[in-house]
C-alpha cells in the first residue's frame, strides 16, 4: 500500500459497485483509481468532492492503469465550496479543465501547490471569486511552461494566444484580443490578490474573458474545451 496528497479533480460511475477517480497527485503527477461506490455514499464522507485535497492510500498497479484505492482523508476542511452554489459551479469547471490538462502529466510541486492554495483562497475568500476564477485559470499557464508575457504589455496593446505576447493594434494577427480584454488579462495576471476586487467586470466581460483562458490553454496544449460537461458550466457563467 502507498499513501499520496493530491487533488480530487473528477470521478465516474463504472459499474454498480464501483467508480472510477481522477486525481493529481504531489508524489505521481496525474493518477486514476478504482474504487467501490460505498466509499462515496458514506455518511459525512466530505472527501470524496471536486477539488477536495486530500491524502490517498492505495494499492499500486505496477503495470499502470487503474490502482485500486483503499481510502481517502481530507487533508483540507474545504466545506464552505460545497455549501456555495457559485462557488461548487468554479470547483467543477477547474475539475474538469484539470483533469484534461493534467492527464499524463509527471509531479509538479509547484503546480500542486498552487492548486492547493487555490482551491483553500476559494473556499475562504468571501468576495472577488468571479474574477478569482479568471486569475486561476491565466496564471495557470505559467505551471505548465506557457507562461503569458506581462513585459510585453503596453496601453493599448491586444493579446495573442499564439505565443502570449501583447502587440500594438496594428499587428494584422489572427487569435488576437482586443486591447480592453488585454488590458484585463494583464491585470488579472499582475494584480495583488488583496486588490483583485479593483478590476471592474460585469458577467458579460467574464464569458468573454473565460472563453480566452480557455481557447489560450486549449490552443497550447493541443486541447478541445469543447466538451458537453464544460460548456454546461460555462452556460452557469453567462
Amino acid at each position: 500500500m502507498q499513501t499520496v496528497k493530491a487533488v480530487i479533480l473528477k470521478s465516474l460511475p463504472y459499474s454498480e459497485q464501483q467508480q472510477i477517480m481522477h486525481a493529481y497527485s504531489a508524489e505521481r503527477g496525474y493518477m486514476q483509481f478504482i474504487t467501490p461506490m460505498a466509499l462515496f455514499k458514506r455518511k459525512n464522507n466530505h472527501a470524496v468532492q471536486c477539488m477536495q485535497i486530500v491524502e490517498i492510500e492505495y494499492y499500486p498497479n505496477e503495470r499502470g492503469g487503474l490502482h485500486k484505492l483503499k481510502s481517502v482523508s481530507s487533508l483540507v476542511n474545504t466545506s464552505s465550496i460545497y455549501f456555495d452554489v457559485y462557488k461548487m459551479n468554479i470547483a467543477l469547471l477547474w475539475g474538469e479543465i484539470l483533469d484534461l490538462t493534467l492527464r499524463h502529466s509527471d509531479p509538479n510541486e509547484a503546480l500542486f501547490e498552487y492548486i492547493r492554495y487555490s482551491v483553500e483562497y476559494l473556499n475562504t475568500s468571501r468576495e472577488d471569486i468571479a474574477n478569482f476564477n479568471l486569475l486561476f485559470l491565466f496564471r495557470l499557464s505559467k505551471l505548465m511552461g506557457f507562461g503569458i508575457d506581462n513585459d510585453s504589455y503596453r496601453p493599448d496593446h491586444v493579446f495573442n494566444i499564439n505565443d502570449g505576447c501583447f502587440y500594438p493594434t496594428s499587428t494584422p494577427e489572427n487569435y488576437c484580443t482586443g486591447p480592453h480584454s488585454a488590458k484585463i488579462i494583464h491585470e488579472l495576471c499582475t494584480t495583488p490578490l488583496d486588490s483583485l476586487k479593483n478590476i471592474p467586470l460585469n458577467q458579460q466581460s467574464r464569458k468573454i474573458l473565460l472563453d480566452i483562458a480557455l481557447l489560450f490553454l486549449g490552443f497550447h496544449l493541443n486541447l478541445d474545451f469543447n466538451t458537453k460537461s464544460i460548456r454546461v458550466i460555462r452556460e452557469i457563467f453567462s
